[in-house]
């Protein structure tokens, strides 16, 4: 039984650490070695044992993969909720472009290098701009007038 126990029990943490190490193999060695160890416990020690080692193992092994896929998946947000930067406030703004924008580049606004789109007009590098749009994150320009 000792023998039954200790490749349950190794197997049950090479699972579980499954969801901190990446890869397949850490999980695939462990759910072998789990399996063996029910289906040896089945042969030696009898019906009951193996049912009760088979409940903990359908409870732990799934959610050590819930939490490994939940751990390493990209946390993205979809719902459309506002960017944390406020990219409202350059609206109307006038700024630098600091690159050629053809039609995107890096302009001067507020005192802050940010990326830019034109709506397709060339603008050279060192032209006024002014912000005529804000589409989510992107910042739409256009060449604006210098006032001396």
């Amino acid at each position: 039984m000792t023998g039954i126990l200790t490749l349950y029990v190794v197997s049950m943490l090479l699972v579980l650490s499954e969801a901190f190490v990446p890869g397949f193999v850490v999980g695939i060695l462990g759910i072998s070695g789990l399996t063996t160890s029910i289906i040896w416990a089945w042969q030696t020690q009898g019906p009951f044992t193996a049912l009760a080692m088979t409940a903990v193992a359908v409870i732990v092994v799934p959610i050590s993969i819930v939490y490994g896929l939940r751990r390493f998946s990209l946390q993205a947000r979809v719902d459309g909720a506002p960017s944390l930067f406020p990219y409202e406030e350059f609206m109307g703004l006038e700024g630098t472009a600091l690159t050629p924008l053809r039609p995107t580049g890096v302009a001067l606004l507020k005192g802050r290098r940010t990326d830019v789109l034109t709506r397709g007009e060339p603008v050279e590098k060192g032209a006024a701009i002014r912000v005529l749009s804000v589409e989510g994150n992107r910042l739409i320009v256009g060449p604006a007038e210098r006032r001396s």
